[in-house]
């Protein structure tokens, strides 16, 4: 997978890598994902065991459904406010609502890979970016985790790969990081 450009959500503050396997860039195509019901009814099947495993309670597919897509739209509307309200009041940025992806990962001088959960409480809906700044985030992909760990589910595995791929990629960017968050 390569990133073949990256777009700005809200100029300053939130953008957004497209990959080349896509035809969109990854905040608008989680959020699609996160919204169809025939994808997620798709996943829902094909994770049906993780669904039931209790990790999140027995749940059914519909009730998943309902969830999922309820929460999605909660999340979308915070981030974005959040990186508008970011620009001006340094206390309500959108790192308020990421955080590191393990205990590991703080890095207060670099690029670190971020996670943002749903606003429900035990959200299983995932954004992940590159936190460049304190206000400012590069969304590397999103999924639904429903299991502890990410390692052993290929949906998770890739998204690990897609914020290794993307923080690789602003490491050695030949511009300036800032000119990705500045619409083009």
């Amino acid at each position: 997978m390569k990133i073949i450009d990256i777009f700005a959500i809200v100029n300053g503050a939130l953008a957004s890598v497209q990959y080349d396997a896509y035809e969109t860039h990854e905040f608008e195509r989680v959020f699609d994902f996160f919204n169809d019901p025939n994808e997620l009814w798709e996943f829902f099947e094909a994770n049906q065991s993780d669904l039931e495993d209790g990790y999140y309670g027995k749940i059914t597919i519909q009730e998943a459904l309902k969830r999922t897509r309820k929460e999605a739209q909660e999340l979308e509307d915070k981030i974005l406010e959040l990186a508008e309200t970011g620009l001006e009041n340094r206390s309500e940025t959108l790192s308020t609502l990421f955080e590191p992806l393990s205990e590991n990962e703080i890095n207060y001088q670099g690029l670190e890979r971020d996670k943002a959960y749903g606003l429900s409480k035990n959200s299983w809906i995932r954004i992940y970016a590159i936190r460049v700044a304190l206000n400012k985030f590069v969304v590397s992909g999103g999924t639904i985790k429903l299991t502890k760990k990410m390692q052993g589910r290929p949906h998770t595995e890739q998204e690990l790969e897609k914020l290794d791929i993307t923080k690789k990629y602003l490491e050695e960017a030949e511009i300036d990081i800032d000119d990705f968050f500045t619409s083009k």
